[in-house]
């Protein structure tokens, strides 16, 4: 299968500028339908599903973290995105730090939530190992303890947002979903190049985070000059999802300052 192959979820109008999600493992793109469809009245707003996830197609060999970043370069750059707005959670985190790497001229603003510039260390790998055998063992026990650790205290009694998150877990096979635990298991660390990201950056919390604790976002705020970092109280993980108000008003926050510090650097010169 061509690495160009790639499902993308759209809305709003191509003539206006692009925002970028980038889904968490092991979700795919319609977790982000909260803030798509607020921002797609003012955006064109984009959510692909990453190779292996949901309508993400594998192709028929191995593949590593850096095959995810050739899908989503290809993508933006033959639909002719120049620059656009990066909002990645977690995995999606990791992603949106590989394609600066790769491709900063394509990011004119960088939201990194729930997420970490840290490769894994031997005893995140063993537990990837372990979530694959149980994952293929037991699929159901696999998506509860995804969502228990995922969850803050409050978002574990919301049942309507349970069966939301089942059912995106749900969309992708498992085949896809061990792609995606090996990949993030063996990608390389990032922290090398937060010294060098010069676009506007926010970082979010949740203060209840039980999967990236608040030290790592802490580190990517000391270590990415000028970004901001913002604490979303009783959420976890899945800060997009379990407080989708609040996060949506952290992106409007973002946006609006994105726009007054290009309005006044084209002012001065």
């Amino acid at each position: 299968m061509d690495i160009n192959t790639q499902y993308v979820l759209t809305q709003g109008s191509f003539r206006n500028e692009a925002i970028l999600f980038l889904h968490a493992f092991p979700m795919t793109s319609d977790m982000w339908k909260e803030q798509m469809n607020v921002f797609s009245k003012t955006h064109y707003t984009l959510a692909p599903d990453i190779p292996g996830f949901g309508k993400g197609v594998l192709p028929p060999y191995a593949i590593t973290f850096e095959h995810y970043v050739d899908s989503i370069l290809n993508f933006l750059k033959e639909s002719g995105i120049k620059r656009s707005i990066w909002c990645g959670l977690s995995m999606g985190g990791y992603l949106a730090l590989k394609l600066y790497e790769r491709a900063p001229e394509l990011c004119c603003g960088l939201i990194l939530a729930n997420t970490k510039a840290g490769a894994d260390d031997n005893e995140a790998k063993e537990k990837r190992w372990a979530t694959i055998k149980n994952l293929h063992s037991h699929r159901s026990d696999f998506t509860q303890k995804q969502w228990k650790a995922m969850m803050s205290q409050e978002s574990l009694g919301n049942k309507k947002l349970k069966l939301c998150f089942e059912e995106i877990v749900g969309k992708s096979t498992e085949e896809g979903l061990s792609a995606g635990l090996v990949s993030l298991a063996t990608r390389n660390d990032s922290t090398h190049i937060l010294r060098s990201i010069d676009v506007p950056t926010m970082i979010i919390a949740g203060d209840e985070d039980k999967v990236i604790p608040l030290s790592e976002l802490k580190f990517l705020q000391d270590n990415i000059s000028g970004s901001r970092l913002r604490i979303i109280s009783g959420a976890g993980h899945l800060s997009s999802m379990e407080k989708p108000e609040e996060f949506n008003k952290l992106i409007a926050e973002f946006v609006t300052d994105l726009h007054a510090t290009s309005l006044n650097i084209s002012l001065v010169n």
